[in-house]
């Protein structure tokens, strides 16, 4: 009857608009005014002749229906009925729809009986949460107290932090004692093997670096994330999860790997971070729904054969938008907990949301967190697995209005990168603190204050805990993660920065206690059997129903691991003649006057025998008479009256006055003296669970619950006084703090003083180890001490060297694994790294000074460590190489720390050359160099001056056909782009205010890049970071199989099926003049793919680079020498004003691969790189569309091509490098050898200092081609 009311209504409504009069003056106030003057729809009123308002559009239409619904004739939604009749005759669109839910219409209606995440199913067929889906249907939410600790605080620790331009934030500096998980953010699962691999090979340093924080904090657990929002974006790995989920086989693979990994770099568990399953827009699959819970029930089971490593947990996202694909009930039951993402509910996205819009609307806030939790709630999830996502970070806008900046104002856009974060429309917590000091800000609410109201909403609640994306977010001096240990109430705030330096372990003893009512024993702990002579038979074991609320429910007596049990049972029962005393020997843990007919009192009471560690804490207290219990008081021994109870241990009593309903109260009297033995933090109970419910029986009106918290001891127990008249008991709860000191005898000491002078007298590093060539030229075969001026490729001295591949990093770490050499240095590297030096490392120090330090002085901890530190990469470096450097070359840096203590007189500098007039060839536009002889005229060099942002000419050349023994020759245009201008061309195409520059010109060996470069002491070019190039070259790849051969590195063949001659001609054809049907795409596939490393219309992935820098990186990308062998020749001599171009250049070479792995730049290279590569799918999948059988996969090839390309250009680059800084050296030790004076001598060794300053950076060429393998 409703349904047809509201249409009666909706006809009438469209009635009256057609009867209205109107005019240009007299709008209609819907539809279209006629030339006739009546408002209406459709062409008779909105056509021709038309007076005013004829761009009106109908709610819906034939050609626009309802997203849900039916829509009529008149443009109006009907609403989801039960069969198309009822959508009425004048239906004319979605006639046939159904409901969401089912209402009641019956389940052939609907397309679901009921709602994903038990939300409310509206009278209608709508799935809601708000009242008018539920009408006054409340959630049943968990309620607990604001106040006690959160039993989790998880923080998430970003890889790439260390990449950033600025704020670096290193795992030292996470602080210890705020976090119980750390997850390491992120490992992959590589989309063609499923076995889990590091995002970047440069992450595994940093793996071991947070997991090595456990030995500082032992309560720490770092768990590997595997994922994260960009892993299913479009590419290779967009649907790895889906695949894993629905494969078991597939899943063997992952688990194996998964397990060996987490064993490697010592992970508690896993963080599972899927975004999202089944969401068509995040490459899911319905079947995801199903698969997931299953794949997490096989995972748990996988991890339970690790020895410990355990630990799962998922990431859930806080909108019902994705969290109806999650079966959380099911999921819940799999994993420890679950990470809810109660942040990003706004952004940027809001904009074009017809149900949000483009409103400045916090993207965090309890508001929406509580509808959120909801969501939970209604599927019965266990708080104490729930933990709440906190955000270290802010979403940030431009505004429409300057005037306009609350709440309910309208953004136009996101807010520009911060310097550090680089990513627009977010500010890390640690820009935003440095934004309030600089313009003086007073924020609503700040540290303390904004993260203590979500912490109290977690305690609540009842959640288990809160979680912070991202550690990494914060100041370097970890305040904000301070600020949430305080607000926690974690019991250790942070950790001391150093650990006393001992040899003694302290051992903390549990105590024996009763369980909760209807609880059994934790985990591992031993239930007590009853010893009386009253028991009913030999296994009973020892249970008390006082204070239970429900009947049968008991609490049981349970003693701790690894102890022996002590002797129990229930004494001077005497046939209900009960006196509550214990026998000799032992003492009081409990009391029950069950079938007790004395009065006074008088009860049965539970002992136990003292004497071992588990009954200590017991063994120090002693309860007070009972009955005339105010009479009692406590020996001098046990002066400490821990507790009052008129029932002392639940079943005693005291006398009381029946006009006031008060007894009095036995005392419960202990020995507190020593600090490390006594009952601590000590709180009564009456309402305690660990999930926020209770069972309580059905018409009680008041009670008081005997439950203490898990890491508390009952000791005492009372159903007078403050529960009278209620049902139950409440219960005093304490920590048992007890602990033991041992010193025990340490054979690792004796084991490391003989490995270590086993090493000392035959130090030697096999041929695929960090010595490759190290002493190439021997100390003795100099007339100077100064051989340590020469170097290798394969090993770099001081930083070692990150370039080496993880294989080989692996095998280098498991030739020391059996001498115990490697593993000391590496511990004593990660203590100073931490500031926090604990005992273990505090041994390690005194066994490396007094063995290695004897031997070579300046490698004793007091001048190694200080001198590692002082340089500007120590945080950077792998942990591994550096100290595998070291120990493979102790001589060379016994020397090198030693000569670097030396003041010289002379200094080289850098400043004002004029590169130009040193090489001509800076003058050569990059992009235009060629690689074949026939194509030279087509591509003419051209100076710098006219690099204008045009498009260039490129060769394909593809040398001869061997079937037809014609040349195969091609020529192709790139795509113009913003150029000149001193830069600003570029930056009014894209907004970007980075330009890259040399960060320090006058020293010859910081070969750093500064990404804010000033604009006006430097040349600015627009730079491609895939070069253009690349693509003709690519083209030749698909084409041969061949990478050419390069300055010493062989050619490089392709095994995989490369692409015929006529087909990549096909390139340089429009798709709009393939043959029909075959794609909608239009353009030719090659301006398409040049298009996407940067142009006039895509200049987002393009930046402002120095012109030398931009030079020099064409050159080597071509193949060609840094450095000509006669402009090589004119500098590498005796002369200090030619020496000087000479370290400039090859530190230019060094500065390359500095920009390439600038954190911006990077970024934009891997956008460059996907872009392309979805280019070269296109191409693909339109050939093979047109070519049946063809079957070509130019994705295949472009990677294969791309990946190859990068890792010789590094070999070949690092090579070049060595092989001139070994000529330079040679050259100026012959200079100091013959040096007749101290000047000339003090100058030489100045500038053999500049030339061991850029062999330190040698491991800077270095680029981790794993970026290709998952973002395609």
């Amino acid at each position: 009857m409703a349904r047809i009311f509201l249409l009666y209504l909706l006809l009438l409504f469209v009635l009256q608009v057609a009867a209205q009069n109107c005019s240009k003056e007299n709008p209609c106030a819907a539809g279209c005014c006629s030339k006739y003057g009546y408002c209406g729809t459709g062409d008779e009123f909105c056509g021709e002749g038309c007076v005013d308002t004829c761009d009106y559009k109908l709610g819906c239409d034939a050609s626009n229906p309802c997203k849900t619904g039916c829509c009529n004739k008149f443009g109006f939604l009907l609403g989801l009925t039960r069969n198309c009749t009822d959508c009425g005759k004048d239906c004319v669109a979605g006639c046939d729809s159904k409901a969401e839910c089912d209402p009641g219409f019956g389940t052939e209606w609907a397309d679901a009986s009921s709602c994903p995440l038990n939300v409310c199913c509206s009278k209608y067929g709508f799935c809601g949460t708000t009242a008018e889906f539920c009408g006054d249907k409340k959630v049943n939410r968990p309620s607990c107290s604001k106040s006690g600790s959160l039993q989790r605080v998880v923080g998430y620790y970003e890889t790439w932090s260390t990449r950033r331009r600025c704020n670096k934030f290193w795992p030292e500096k996470i602080p210890l004692g705020v976090y119980t998980h750390i997850n390491v953010a992120f490992a992959v699962i590589n989309p063609e093997t499923f076995e889990i691999a590091p995002s970047l090979n440069a992450d595994i340093d940093l793996y071991r670096r947070v997991t090595y924080l456990k030995t500082i904090d032992p309560d720490l657990k770092v768990f590997i994330a595997i994922g994260g929002w960009a892993y299913n974006d479009p590419g290779p790995t967009a649907t790895t999860f889906s695949d894993l989920a629905a494969s078991t086989e597939k899943q063997k693979t992952f688990f194996k790997s998964l397990v060996r990994f987490l064993a490697t770099y010592n992970f508690d568990g896993i963080d599972l971070d899927w975004e999202y399953p089944v969401a068509d827009d995040r490459s899911g699959r319905p079947e995801d729904y199903k698969n997931l819970p299953i794949l997490l029930k096989n995972l748990k089971a996988a991890l339970k054969n690790t020895g410990g490593r355990d630990g799962l947990s998922i990431t859930l996202p806080a909108s019902y938008w994705y969290l109806q694909h999650f079966d959380v009930k099911q999921i819940s039951q799999h994993v420890d907990f679950l990470n809810v993402m109660t942040y990003d509910m706004h952004g940027t996205w809001d904009k074009g949301n017809k149900w949000l819009g483009a409103y400045l609307n916090a993207h965090t806030n309890l508001t929406e967190i509580k509808n959120s939790m909801d969501l939970l709630w209604r599927n019965d999830i266990p708080p104490e697995k729930v933990v709440l996502g906190m955000a270290f970070y802010g979403r940030a806008f431009t505004v429409v209005d300057p005037a306009c900046t609350t709440p309910g104002c309208l953004f136009a856009s996101g807010a520009e990168p911060g310097k550090c974060s680089s990513e627009v429309g977010i500010l890390m917590i640690s820009e935003i603190d440095e934004l309030i000091k600089e313009k003086s800000l007073k924020p609503t609410l700040y540290k303390d204050d904004a993260v203590k109201l979500k912490a109290d909403f977690a305690r609540s609640q009842c959640l288990g805990g809160v979680m912070v994306w991202a550690i990494s977010h914060d100041l370097l001096d970890g305040t904000y993660s301070r600020a949430l240990a305080t607000v926690a109430n974690r019991k250790v705030v942070a950790l001391a920065d150093h650990v006393e330096q001992n040899d003694t372990i302290t051992i903390k003893h549990d105590q024996c206690k009763w369980t909760n009512c209807g609880e059994g024993c934790p985990s591992g702990w031993v239930t007590v059997n009853r010893s009386d002579r009253d028991r009913h038979h030999d296994d009973e074991i020892m249970l008390d129903d006082g204070g239970c609320l429900v009947e049968k429910q008991f609490h049981v007596l349970c003693c701790p691991p690894d102890q022996e049990v002590p002797t129990c049972g229930w004494y001077t029962f005497n046939n209900g003649r009960c006196e509550g005393k214990c026998p000799d020997g032992m003492t009081e843990i409990g009391g029950t006057n069950r079938g007790c007919t004395t009065v006074n009192g008088n009860y049965q009471a539970a002992c136990c025998t003292t004497g071992t560690k588990n009954m200590a804490l017991h063994q120090k207290c002693e309860w007070g008479a009972s009955f005339f219990c105010d009479r009692y008081t406590c020996p001098a021994q046990n002066n400490d009256i821990l507790a009052l109870s008129c029932n002392g241990n639940g079943g005693s009593a005291c006398a009381g006055d029946w006009r006031t309903y008060r007894n009095e109260e036995r005392k419960y009297c202990c020995d507190s003296g020593d600090d490390n033995m006594k009952w601590d933090d000590c709180t009564w109970e009456d309402n305690y669970s660990a999930n926020g419910l209770l069972l309580v029986p059905a018409g009680t009106r008041s009670y008081c619950a005997s439950n203490c918290p898990a890491d508390k001891v009952r000791v005492a127990m009372e159903h007078d006084n403050t529960c009278a008249r209620k049902t139950g008991s409440r219960a005093k709860c304490c920590s048992p703090k007890y602990t033991t000191t041992i010193t025990p005898v340490d054979p690792l000491v004796t084991l490391w003083e003989s490995d270590l002078t086993a090493w000392l007298q035959n130090p030697t590093c096999s041929s695929s180890s960090y010595s490759d060539g190290w002493l190439y030229g021997s100390l003795k075969k100099r007339s100077t001490p100064y051989g340590i001026f020469r170097g290798h490729p394969t090993g770099d001295l001081a930083m070692g060297g990150q370039y080496a591949p993880f294989e080989k990093r692996q095998d280098q770490l498991i030739l020391f694994s059996s001498n115990s050499i490697i593993i000391i240095l590496i511990d004593i590297i990660f203590a100073y790294r931490s500031n926090s030096i604990a005992a273990k490392v505090s041994k390690e120090i005194k066994v490396w000074d007094k063995i290695i330090g004897a031997q070579y002085t300046y490698l004793a901890t007091s001048h190694m460590m200080p001198f590692l530190m002082g340089q500007w990469d120590f945080y950077a470096t792998v942990s591994t190489d550096l100290a595998g450097d070291i120990i493979c070359n102790l001589p060379k840096w016994d020397e090198f720390i030693k000569l670097c203590t030396i003041p010289v007189s002379e200094n080289v500098t850098c400043a004002n050359i004029d590169r130009d007039a040193w090489d001509p060839e800076y003058s050569v536009d990059p992009d235009t160099y060629g690689t074949s002889s026939d194509s030279a005229a087509r591509r003419a060099l051209t100076p710098l001056d006219k690099r204008d942002g045009q498009s260039r000419l490129f060769t394909v050349d593809c040398g001869i056909d061997p079937v037809t023994n014609l040349r195969r020759v091609m020529y192709i245009d790139s795509q113009p782009y913003p150029n000149g201008d001193g830069g600003n061309s570029l930056e009014r195409a894209n907004g970007l205010t980075v330009r890259f520059a040399l960060a320090n010109p006058a020293d010859c060996t910081d070969a750093t890049i500064d990404p804010n470069a000033p604009n006006n002491i430097w040349a600015w070019v627009t730079e491609h970071i895939l070069e253009l190039q690349l693509i003709p070259r690519a083209i030749e790849f698909m084409v041969t199989g061949i990478l050419p051969a390069v300055q010493g590195l062989p050619e490089y063949r392709s095994k995989n099926n490369l692409l015929p001659w006529d087909v990549a001609q096909l390139l340089g054809k429009d798709y709009s003049q393939w043959a029909s049907g075959i794609t909608s795409e239009t353009g030719s596939p090659i301006s398409r793919i040049f298009n996407s490393l940067g142009s006039t219309t895509n200049p987002g992935v393009l930046v402002n680079a120095e012109s030398h820098l931009n030079s020099v990186k064409g050159r080597i990308f071509n193949g060609k020498q840094p450095f000509g062998n006669d402009t090589w020749a004119n500098v590498n001599v005796p002369d200090h004003s030619r020496v000087r171009p000479a370290l400039d250049q090859i530190r230019i070479v060094i500065s390359v691969f500095e920009y390439l792995n600038d954190f911006n730049v990077n970024s934009k290279l891997g956008q460059a790189y996907r872009a392309a590569s979805a280019e070269w799918r296109l191409f693909q999948s339109t050939v093979n569309k047109s070519r049946p059988g063809g079957n070509y996969d130019t994705y295949l090839l472009w990677r294969e091509m791309i990946s190859n390309f990068f890792g010789r250009l590094q070999l070949w680059v690092r090579t070049w490098v060595v092989d001139h800084l070994n000529q330079l050296a040679d050259t100026w030790l012959e200079v100091y050898n013959a040096a007749p004076d101290a000047r000339t001598r003090d100058a030489a060794f100045s500038t053999l200092q500049e030339i061991e300053g850029l062999r330190e950076q040698i491991r800077r060429i270095n680029f981790d081609t794993s970026l290709f393998v998952y973002m395609g």
